[in-house]
Protein backbone atom coordinates (compact mmCIF):
# COMPACT_ATOMS: atom_id res chain seq x y z
CA UNK A 1 0.00 0.00 0.00
CA UNK A 2 1.23 3.49 -1.16
CA UNK A 3 1.77 5.98 1.72
CA UNK A 4 -0.86 8.57 -0.59
CA UNK A 5 0.76 11.53 1.14
CA UNK A 6 3.34 12.53 -1.34
CA UNK A 7 0.84 11.95 -4.36
CA UNK A 8 -1.31 14.16 -2.77
CA UNK A 9 1.44 16.67 -1.71
CA UNK A 10 2.28 16.65 -5.50
CA UNK A 11 -1.12 17.21 -6.78
CA UNK A 12 -1.69 19.91 -4.29
CA UNK A 13 -4.28 18.24 -2.45
CA UNK A 14 -6.40 17.35 -5.90
CA UNK A 15 -7.87 13.74 -6.57
CA UNK A 16 -5.20 11.50 -7.37
CA UNK A 17 -5.63 8.10 -9.97
CA UNK A 18 -4.72 4.61 -7.58
CA UNK A 19 -5.67 1.53 -9.69
CA UNK A 20 -8.39 2.97 -11.91
CA UNK A 21 -9.80 4.86 -9.15
CA UNK A 22 -10.45 8.44 -8.05
CA UNK A 23 -9.32 8.80 -4.84
CA UNK A 24 -9.30 11.76 -2.47
CA UNK A 25 -8.03 12.48 1.15
CA UNK A 26 -11.14 15.34 1.40
CA UNK A 27 -14.69 16.00 -0.76
CA UNK A 28 -16.65 19.07 -1.14
CA UNK A 29 -19.94 17.64 -0.77
CA UNK A 30 -22.51 20.03 -2.74
CA UNK A 31 -25.20 21.64 -0.28
CA UNK A 32 -27.95 24.46 -0.58
CA UNK A 33 -28.43 26.44 3.12
CA UNK A 34 -31.02 24.86 4.71
CA UNK A 35 -30.81 21.23 2.99
CA UNK A 36 -31.14 18.16 5.28
CA UNK A 37 -28.81 15.26 4.99
CA UNK A 38 -29.18 11.51 5.87
CA UNK A 39 -25.53 9.92 6.93
CA UNK A 40 -25.65 6.12 7.35
CA UNK A 41 -22.28 3.99 7.96
CA UNK A 42 -22.89 0.92 5.85
CA UNK A 43 -20.13 -1.07 6.97
CA UNK A 44 -16.25 -1.20 8.64
CA UNK A 45 -13.70 -3.77 8.24
CA UNK A 46 -10.97 -2.63 10.48
CA UNK A 47 -9.18 -3.36 13.87
CA UNK A 48 -9.51 0.35 14.62
CA UNK A 49 -12.70 2.42 16.06
CA UNK A 50 -13.93 3.86 12.43
CA UNK A 51 -15.80 7.22 11.62
CA UNK A 52 -16.52 10.04 10.06
CA UNK A 53 -16.87 13.54 9.76
CA UNK A 54 -18.86 16.46 8.09
CA UNK A 55 -17.09 19.94 8.28
CA UNK A 56 -19.66 22.18 7.72
CA UNK A 57 -18.52 26.38 8.24
CA UNK A 58 -21.77 27.51 9.63
CA UNK A 59 -23.82 25.16 11.85
CA UNK A 60 -26.67 22.29 11.65
CA UNK A 61 -29.75 21.30 13.85
CA UNK A 62 -29.66 17.12 14.70
CA UNK A 63 -32.34 15.53 16.80
CA UNK A 64 -33.73 19.16 17.41
CA UNK A 65 -30.94 20.71 18.69
CA UNK A 66 -28.34 22.81 17.04
CA UNK A 67 -24.66 22.28 17.14
CA UNK A 68 -22.82 25.14 16.70
CA UNK A 69 -19.16 26.14 18.06
CA UNK A 70 -17.99 29.34 16.57
CA UNK A 71 -18.26 29.97 12.37
CA UNK A 72 -17.74 26.25 12.25
CA UNK A 73 -18.92 22.64 13.85
CA UNK A 74 -17.04 19.63 12.71
CA UNK A 75 -19.72 16.79 13.92
CA UNK A 76 -18.09 13.46 14.19
CA UNK A 77 -19.53 9.84 14.45
CA UNK A 78 -18.43 6.00 15.24
CA UNK A 79 -19.30 3.26 13.98
CA UNK A 80 -20.05 2.10 17.85
CA UNK A 81 -22.08 4.97 18.89
CA UNK A 82 -24.19 6.13 15.73
CA UNK A 83 -27.39 5.06 15.21
CA UNK A 84 -28.26 3.38 11.67
CA UNK A 85 -28.80 6.44 10.33
CA UNK A 86 -28.86 10.32 11.28
CA UNK A 87 -30.21 12.86 10.02
CA UNK A 88 -29.12 16.71 10.30
CA UNK A 89 -30.20 20.10 8.42
CA UNK A 90 -27.60 22.24 7.43
CA UNK A 91 -26.97 26.02 7.75
CA UNK A 92 -24.23 27.48 5.94
CA UNK A 93 -23.48 30.46 3.48
CA UNK A 94 -21.55 27.95 1.43
CA UNK A 95 -22.32 25.77 -1.34
CA UNK A 96 -20.40 22.59 0.42
CA UNK A 97 -19.43 21.17 3.63
CA UNK A 98 -16.67 18.88 4.05
CA UNK A 99 -16.38 15.41 4.36
CA UNK A 100 -13.57 13.05 5.91
CA UNK A 101 -13.55 9.52 7.01
CA UNK A 102 -11.59 9.46 10.35
CA UNK A 103 -10.31 6.32 12.82
CA UNK A 104 -9.19 5.98 16.25
CA UNK A 105 -5.73 5.04 17.52
CA UNK A 106 -3.23 4.11 20.12
CA UNK A 107 -0.90 7.60 20.67
CA UNK A 108 1.42 8.77 23.35
CA UNK A 109 2.85 11.45 24.85
CA UNK A 110 5.87 12.14 27.00
CA UNK A 111 4.81 14.07 30.45
CA UNK A 112 7.15 15.84 33.06
CA UNK A 113 6.75 14.44 36.38
CA UNK A 114 7.37 17.02 39.06
CA UNK A 115 10.53 14.96 40.26
CA UNK A 116 11.89 15.63 36.73
CA UNK A 117 11.69 11.69 35.66
CA UNK A 118 9.92 11.60 31.88
CA UNK A 119 6.73 9.50 31.60
CA UNK A 120 4.94 8.55 28.28
CA UNK A 121 1.41 8.34 28.59
CA UNK A 122 -0.86 6.61 26.28
CA UNK A 123 -4.04 8.07 24.85
CA UNK A 124 -5.99 7.41 22.34
CA UNK A 125 -6.14 9.90 18.99
CA UNK A 126 -8.62 11.04 16.46
CA UNK A 127 -6.31 10.69 12.91
CA UNK A 128 -7.18 11.64 9.63
CA UNK A 129 -5.75 12.46 6.08
CA UNK A 130 -2.84 10.61 6.28
CA UNK A 131 -0.33 8.29 5.14
CA UNK A 132 -2.67 5.31 3.76
CA UNK A 133 -5.46 7.09 4.74
CA UNK A 134 -8.12 8.20 1.35
CA UNK A 135 -11.30 7.94 0.09
CA UNK A 136 -13.06 6.66 -3.45
CA UNK A 137 -16.35 8.47 -3.81
CA UNK A 138 -19.07 7.00 -5.75
CA UNK A 139 -22.24 8.97 -7.20
CA UNK A 140 -25.51 7.37 -5.95
CA UNK A 141 -29.39 8.82 -6.03
CA UNK A 142 -29.40 11.86 -4.41
CA UNK A 143 -25.70 11.52 -2.84
CA UNK A 144 -22.06 9.98 -2.31
CA UNK A 145 -20.97 6.91 -1.22
CA UNK A 146 -17.75 6.92 0.58
CA UNK A 147 -15.43 3.67 0.52
CA UNK A 148 -12.61 4.41 2.37
CA UNK A 149 -9.12 3.48 3.31
CA UNK A 150 -7.44 4.78 7.09
CA UNK A 151 -4.08 4.85 7.20
CA UNK A 152 -3.05 0.90 8.00
CA UNK A 153 -1.42 -0.71 4.27
CA UNK A 154 -4.34 -2.51 2.26
CA UNK A 155 -5.51 -1.51 -0.86
CA UNK A 156 -9.41 -2.46 0.18
CA UNK A 157 -10.93 0.74 0.63
CA UNK A 158 -13.43 -0.88 2.98
CA UNK A 159 -12.27 0.27 6.43
CA UNK A 160 -15.28 2.01 6.46
CA UNK A 161 -17.85 2.77 4.10
CA UNK A 162 -20.57 5.53 4.67
CA UNK A 163 -23.44 6.86 2.60
CA UNK A 164 -24.29 10.89 2.83
CA UNK A 165 -27.62 11.71 0.92
CA UNK A 166 -29.03 15.12 0.13
CA UNK A 167 -33.22 14.74 0.87
CA UNK A 168 -33.26 18.66 -1.15
CA UNK A 169 -31.39 17.63 -3.89
CA UNK A 170 -32.61 19.18 -7.06
CA UNK A 171 -34.93 21.35 -5.38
Amino acid sequence: MPNFTPFFVESKGQPISFKGNTVVRADKFPVKNGDTLIASIEKTNADKRQGFVIDITGYCKMNGEICKNGKRVRMLFWEDTMPKQVKLKVFTKQNFIWINNIWEEKGSYLSILQNGENVYRDKQITNYEVEGAAMIVEEMENGRRYRCNDRDPDEDFDDIIFTIQNLDQGS
